[in-house]
């Protein structure tokens, strides 16, 4: 069975995405009209095929979540970015003054929603297809738990404080979705939404149930790179040192000593984990998901809509003239007026990679030195990036490095390493939420803006919305 050729997703799916897009109340008054188009699953999915193209659905809408639209959003909240130019929700993102008719928050939201719904829709119909090995049934099952565990992570940590908030992590955190049923369902807990999303990785990392080969689905590697950043996130960092020592040493994805750029294409190059892939058909037929990248950032576009801090670019720009990293970040002018870019989105055609190897390689130094263990393999992974980075080891670490003086580097590295995908709030929040004296943009990582606002459509009885007012 070819697991990506192009298909027509089953009208149960159509349904349920239409569903997921109308406000709950209006759903609840609603009867299935007696004639049309809706089918019942026994119907649309009577074999393993069936079942395999919805599960590919899933990776579609996955596909047009973190095209950069996902990795945008909390990018918009950091210190990496200056004001968007003439993008008014982007903007508002910026201001941290979201508000629940923001499309741009909301659309994200809702395609990672239509995601988990039709991971729901693999999982709730198992049982059906008769020519379904116990094998294929456990992979099917694995990949949807992936993909669930995913958008769970990404939302809780957009649209809620992060983990050690609150004692016992009993704040609001997001909706938990595990059926295909449509129903007004409260906020559940920042606690129970990791614990979920550690039981669905759980199932998806056990041996033998997914192939450990990095390829353009879930592997098996790829849930131990979600559980290390989980871990991590958590402040586990005995944990997640060790997820990401695993992956690293899997043999199933290597560093790349010569190429700065995770962002390749037709390949997505030997460092990805898993990624957002841009398929070719043939000669000038891409189907390629990167719009909200190239769109927003792409440096040779009249009016750069994603333009840099100052501060991120004189970080990124700190090396020897020259430097390979350098060549990415570049200062522009229109007019008199001077602004900062990155080259990384200019290709019309790349791959997007969700997890690397040098992200984990990242964790593990930070988490060696909050340990304070391991640090000479800590200070060979830094060490490994800067002379990448600089073509030079100018700034390398010296062997004796302390502690705090790996965990700095780390960061700063993470930064630059990580830029656009989002991470850099993700790292500030949870250094926050570990009592560091955090300022982003001359406000707390704390308040109430840092989080974004629910959409519209979400507001029920069960379901308060974050608090307004900005920062």
């Amino acid at each position: 069975m070819n697991r990506f050729t192009k298909f027509k997703i089953p009208a149960i799916l159509a349904t349920a995405t239409m569903l997921m897009l109308a406000s709950c109340s209006d759903l609840l008054e609603q009867k299935p009209p007696d004639t049309g188009d809706n089918v019942l699953p026994s119907e649309a999915i009577r074999t393993a095929s069936d079942l395999q193209e919805v599960l590919i659905s899933a990776y579609d809408v996955l596909a047009n979540t973190y095209n950069g639209g996902m990795q945008n959003l909390g990018t918009l909240l950091t210190d990496d970015l200056d004001r968007p130019f003439n993008q008014d929700n982007y903007n508002e993102i910026w201001l941290r003054s979201t508000s629940i008719f923001n499309g741009s928050a909301g659309g994200v939201f809702f395609n990672a929603y239509i995601a988990i719904l039709r991971a729901n829709t693999v999982m709730q119909n198992l049982d059906i297809p008769e020519d379904l090995t116990p094998a294929e049934r456990a992979r099917i099952e694995a990949e949807a738990r992936f993909i669930r565990a995913l958008c769970h992570f990404d939302l809780v940590r957009l649209w809620a404080q992060p983990y050690n908030f609150s004692p016992n992590n009993s704040h609001p955190g997001i909706a938990i979705r595990t059926t295909t049923d449509v129903e007004n369902v409260g906020r559940n807990t920042v606690a129970e939404v990791y614990d979920f999303i550690l039981e669905d990785i759980a199932f998806a990392k056990q041996e033998g149930v997914l192939t450990p080969n990095v390829e353009v689905y879930a592997s098996q590697t790829a849930a131990l790179a979600l559980e290390a950043c989980v871990r991590f996130q958590m402040h586990q960092y005995d944990l997640a040192y060790t997820l990401a020592d695993q992956v690293i040493n899997s043999g199933q994805v290597m560093f790349d000593p010569d190429n700065v750029s995770r962002y390749q294409f037709p390949e997505a190059g030997s460092e990805a984990i898993f990624y957002i892939f841009s398929f070719e058909f043939g000669p000038g037929n891409v189907d390629s998901r990167n719009a909200a990248f190239r769109g927003n950032y792409l440096s040779e576009a009249p009016n750069v809509t994603l333009r840099l801090s100052e501060d991120f670019y004189e970080a990124a720009t700190l090396g020897p003239e020259g430097a390979p990293r350098d060549t990415l970040f570049e200062e522009r002018e229109i007019d008199g007026n001077f602004f900062f870019v990155t080259k990384l989105f200019n290709p019309e055609f790349f791959n997007i990679p969700i997890f690397t190897y040098t992200q984990m390689m990242l964790i593990r130094a930070e988490c060696a030195g909050e340990l304070n263990q391991n640090l000479d393999q800590a200070i060979a992974d830094i060490n490994a990036i800067r002379q990448r980075a600089y073509n030079s080891v100018v700034f390398n670490l010296t062997s004796s490095a302390s502690d705090q003086t790996v965990i700095n580097a780390a960061r700063a590295e993470s930064r630059l390493e990580n830029a656009f995908t989002g991470q850099r709030l993700h790292d500030l929040k949870r250094r926050g939420a570990q009592g560091e004296n955090i300022i982003i943009r001359g406000a707390t990582w704390d308040c109430p803006g840092m989080v974004l606002q629910f959409p519209a459509t979400e507001e029920t009885d069960l379901f308060p919305l974050n608090p307004a007012g900005g920062c």
